[in-house]
């Protein structure tokens, strides 16, 4: 059975990946206010394609979130004209969750600290929220191999 620690193995794919591609930095910002470094873009972890979304916070955190096995062509809003059109700002997709089975496999979402260390806060399933697991994606979720952070530890202080 999936925990929902297995869903911090996402979040270090992510983190990692984007670290590694230059969309996130590890470094803390020179101030205390939220930045201007949100954004998202299109990727693959572990096999899937995937979308890995970042928002600031106050004091240098980062919400880090993965939508895993992600396919947009089949996202009901992906083409909306209005503001109800998938901008890829919110920790969970638009659409309501019970047509998230047309289009992703796993969401994730969870906070980087980059003022006091580097880490995902919490510790195994501690500070992941706004999960979601298509019954497919369970052996797959379950059986992801450990991955070392790279620049960050995978687990410390949970800030509230």
């Amino acid at each position: 059975m999936v925990q929902r620690s297995e869903f911090r193995k996402l979040l270090i794919l992510a983190v990692n990946d984007a670290t590694q591609f230059g969309k996130i930095s590890l470094k803390p910002p020179r101030t205390n206010a939220p930045t201007d470094e949100d954004g998202h873009y299109f990727t693959e972890l572990a096999g899937y394609p995937s979308v890995v979304l970042w928002n600031s916070i106050s004091v240098g955190e980062l919400r880090v979130t993965v939508w895993w096995n992600y396919d947009h062509t089949k996202h009901p809003q992906a083409q909306a004209e209005d503001r109800s059109r998938e901008r890829f700002q919110t920790s969970t997709p638009l659409a309501k969750r019970s047509q998230y089975s047309r289009f992703v496999g796993a969401t994730a979402s969870g906070w980087l600290e980059r003022k006091t260390s580097q880490h995902l806060q919490g510790k195994a399933g501690e500070g992941i929220f706004d999960t979601y697991l298509r019954n497919d994606m369970r052996t797959a979720l379950d059986s992801l191999p450990d991955c070392a952070p790279i620049g960050f530890d995978a687990e410390g202080k949970f800030y509230l």
